[in-house]
């Protein structure tokens, strides 16, 4: 374990940033998960969100539905949709989440599914076999580089079931951070404008990489999507969005007068989407 941490960047996984990978080797981050994200509002109303799509889904397709958590963490939404009747599969690079997750469905384990897994490499999913496939607390923006993130969509595109006349059929739920906010944080404007200069003179940047201190670790990395950008991903990765919702600033819920310029108040954006006909 101690070698696979120090892994010379050059051999890190594709769209795995060195904070990133960090990340997933530290052991207190997936053993106090739970417990730093307590009572953090978007989590209760994400999953809410999924486990509404998941009553709707599981009505039309009947029994034994199956479900995609991509970047699962320690399966906070996995567990309550695997005791509503689903299978589901947990996909993480952390080897000490996924040890979380097992040791929280010992008593449904014949419903749950851990695999390590890389969100930028899902060759493995299989085509047409997912009924619900979600990537929420903004788990596709730590994957570095547009291409990655486009190729791990497109992934997730092929293995979502086709949708059919009643309904019945794959979705993909997606949660990101927005950096319109950017603009309203103290020194915003002059960061915005900096990093923006910064992706035009460096190819290995893109406008909204964030690399930042996290708990000990001091270079996190996360990239903060634009409503437009986001939506350019889908659509490029063969998906329809079906809703979309805009968070207010705390990401407690949906934004209030959502027409108001959203771009500089939505703390980030949910999008339900299924795949093209």
């Amino acid at each position: 374990m101690e070698s696979e941490l120090n892994r010379p960047t050059w051999q890190l996984p594709p769209g795995v940033s060195r904070g990133t990978w960090d990340y997933v080797h530290n052991e207190s981050i997936a053993t106090q998960y739970d417990s730093f994200h307590a009572g953090h509002p978007l989590l209760e109303f994400d999953r809410k969100l999924v486990l509404q799509e998941a009553q709707r889904i599981q009505a039309a397709v009947g029994t034994d539905p199956v479900g995609l958590d991509l970047g699962c963490g320690t399966g906070r939404v996995m567990l309550p949709l695997v005791q509503s009747g689903w299978r589901v599969l947990g996909l993480d690079l952390s080897q000490g989440m996924l040890q979380e997750v097992g040791s929280k469905t010992q008593q449904v384990r014949a419903r749950v599914g851990r695999i390590r897994g890389n969100l930028a490499q899902l060759n493995c999913l299989q085509d047409n076999s997912i009924d619900l496939a979600y990537c929420l607390y903004s788990s596709v923006g730590m994957v570095q580089g547009r291409g990655n993130r486009g190729a791990m969509l497109g992934h997730v595109a092929r293995s979502l079931r086709q949708s059919d006349r009643s309904g019945a059929g794959g979705r993909f739920i997606v949660h990101v951070h927005n950096r319109g906010t950017w603009w309203q944080d103290p020194g915003g404007v002059r960061r915005g404008l900096s990093e923006w200069w910064r992706s035009l003179r460096d190819p290995s940047w893109e406008y909204g990489d964030r690399v930042y201190a996290y708990r000990g670790l001091p270079s996190m990395y996360l990239h903060i999507f634009s409503e437009a950008e986001l939506r350019q991903d889908l659509r490029g990765a063969g998906f329809v969005v079906e809703r979309w919702i805009r968070l207010n600033r705390t990401s407690s819920g949906a934004l209030t007068n959502r027409w108001l310029f959203p771009y500089f108040r939505a703390g980030g954006f949910l999008a339900v989407a299924r795949k093209m006909q």
